[in-house]
């Protein structure tokens, strides 16, 4: 009998991870697939495939199409090109405050992370309630009563380049001894990347503190 158990929660150990890698391949296939899920099933050729297929064929696409954009703007015409779009959006009423934030936003996360001061973990959206955050900027905003409040960027899974941006009191946000880097895994993959050290965390009220 124990032998058997052994045996199944070897089992569950080894089929367990692969599962979860799975579902988030196939959340990232479905959901990104579906972009070009319409214009693919309009072609004679593909409007009969099944639709988990056209979603395969969808995500391939979109891969190939940034692949396309990414070689396209490394070149002296793609800078151009690319310059020539922020001067266009810039110059477009509304527009250009979202496109501007958007883009500065999207080079700190994926550019230049140095940008990104400190990953931290704040009580939100309640009490009680630990969200990844990172702290963009260290100035603090006098919230009277002698508090301090600083600005935290609470990133959504698994894009992390939409979320809230929260003034939260200093005596509320929590520094972690997680890298940046660790950090974006942990939001991006949904909690299932994750340092060995999180295990080790202990939350004494507001105090965060990691065993050595």
């Amino acid at each position: 009998m124990n032998d058997i158990k052994r045996l199944f929660i070897t089992g569950l150990v080894t089929l367990i991870p692969v599962a979860i890698t799975m579902l988030i391949f196939y959340f990232f296939i479905s959901y990104l697939g579906s972009i070009f899920r319409p214009l693919l099933s309009s072609h004679p050729l593909l409007h009969n495939l099944p639709v988990p297929l056209l979603s395969v064929f969808g995500f391939i696409l979109l891969l190939v199409i940034i692949l396309a954009i990414g070689g396209l703007t490394e070149g002296l015409f793609g800078r151009w090109f690319l310059q020539l779009i922020d001067d266009a959006l810039a110059r477009i009423p509304l527009v250009r405050d979202v496109y501007g934030s958007a883009r500065q936003l999207t080079q700190s996360i994926f550019v230049d992370k140095k940008s990104l001061r400190k990953t931290v973990l704040a009580e939100y959206p309640r009490k009680g309630c630990y969200a990844i955050g990172f702290l963009m900027v260290e100035e603090r905003i006098d919230l009277g009563n002698n508090k301090k409040g600083i600005f935290v960027f609470l990133p959504t899974t698994p894009n992390p380049t939409t979320g809230w941006l929260a003034l939260l009191p200093e005596d509320e946000v929590i520094e972690t001894d997680m890298s940046i880097e660790q950090g974006l895994k942990l939001v991006v993959s949904g909690g299932v990347v994750f340092p060995e050290e999180v295990k080790k965390w202990k939350l004494d009220g507001k105090k965060f503190a990691s065993p050595k």
